[in-house]
């Protein structure tokens, strides 16, 4: 089920919003819930550290009367990681620019100023985020999270050529098709993020659809950009004969 929680600084109009959200999934048969309807940011932010919804949709708020708005709020929520989908909503056309300063990638925005409109806003943004709900389920395999820092990123595999030991302690440098990063981490963890990821030497571990060439003599893979890398006398062979189709 996917929880809906609601973040709204005026009583009534958290009450009509939760109203409105909970007649759309009943009409519609939605394999929704309200998962918290509070007027605290903080409470709201709270819960989720605690429960970590893998999927919710977020309705916020932005201008809440509190030391933490509705986008900051969001920008939190995000970087838990996690499948979210956030809806703003306000009074306040002016504040759309800095929704998307933030990069919090709102799926809508919603104006308070026509409470006619509200149930058929909600039916639709609703509809929606249960449609990105299941095409990311059925995707979900070619995503990797990987916890860099307080964020955690959520990444296409296909993206990822390989995973290096780093030379500080403790860390994983990634190599992917735009650059690199670090993040703490072992390396014998990594095959178990996805099928593909393969070792194939105590210092890599490689992404078996990124490699172009194997050279069982160098011991070396070439990868899809060019990139040169170990692999053991073992692997190679191994690879060598998944190539031949033995």
């Amino acid at each position: 089920m996917i929880n809906v929680y609601i973040c709204e600084d005026d009583p009534k109009q958290l009450q009509q919003l939760q109203q409105i959200i909970n007649a759309v999934i009943v009409d519609h048969q939605l394999d929704m819930g309200i998962g918290l309807a509070s007027q605290d940011p903080h409470e709201l932010f709270d819960q989720i550290k605690i429960h970590r919804p893998e999927k919710a949709i977020y309705v916020l708020d932005i201008a809440l009367h509190s030391d933490l708005n509705g986008i900051q709020l969001a920008d939190r929520i995000r970087n838990l990681g996690g499948h979210s989908k956030i809806v703003f909503i306000t009074t306040h056309t002016e504040l759309a620019l800095t929704v998307f300063q933030y990069q919090v990638e709102a799926l809508d925005f919603i104006l308070k100023d026509f409470p006619e409109h509200l149930y058929d806003r909600f039916n639709k943004v609703l509809h929606v985020a249960e449609d990105r709900f299941k095409s990311e389920e059925h995707s979900k395999d070619s995503y990797v999270k990987i916890k860099v820092g307080e964020t955690i990123r959520s990444i296409d595999a296909k993206s990822i050529l390989f995973f290096e030991s780093s030379v500080n302690p403790h860390k994983i440098v990634v190599h992917l098709n735009d650059g690199e990063f670090e993040y703490y981490g072992l390396l014998k963890d990594v095959p178990e993020m996805n099928h593909n990821f393969y070792r194939c030497h105590k210092s890599y571990v490689v992404n078996l659809t990124q490699i172009i060439k194997l050279d069982n003599h160098l011991r070396q893979l070439t990868m899809s950009n060019g990139e040169q890398i170990l692999c053991s006398a073992q692997v190679c062979r191994y690879l060598s004969r998944l190539n031949s189709g033995n």
